[in-house]
């Protein structure tokens, strides 16, 4: 199985370049996967310049982070071997695009 077939028939993730660019990345599917892997909420705060309350109060509003940190998110993920679908930031995935 590929990326994309694992991206497009997961229940609630969206086919994402991200995740097309690089399939020796280990895939996060969830909010908290994303969350641990970067080192916790104080971790995820002091990346996007946030309180970890604020990180906690995106999962506990959400469950996705807000759009303007996914490039940044994304690149920090890809540099400690990880890879997140584009949905979990609110972005449109590329089978979305194309219909």
């Amino acid at each position: 199985m590929i990326w994309s077939d694992i991206c497009l028939n997961y229940p609630t993730v969206h086919r994402c370049a991200a995740m097309e660019v690089n399939p020796q990345l280990k895939p996060l599917w969830t909010f908290d996967e994303v969350v641990a892997a970067l080192g916790g909420p104080a971790a995820v705060g002091r990346m996007t310049g946030n309180p970890a309350s604020a990180v906690c109060n995106w999962r506990a509003k959400r469950q996705r982070f807000p759009s303007k940190y996914y490039v940044a998110m994304r690149d920090e993920l890809a540099a400690r071997g990880f890879s997140a679908p584009c949905a979990l930031w609110g972005q449109v995935g590329l089978h979305q695009v194309a219909a």
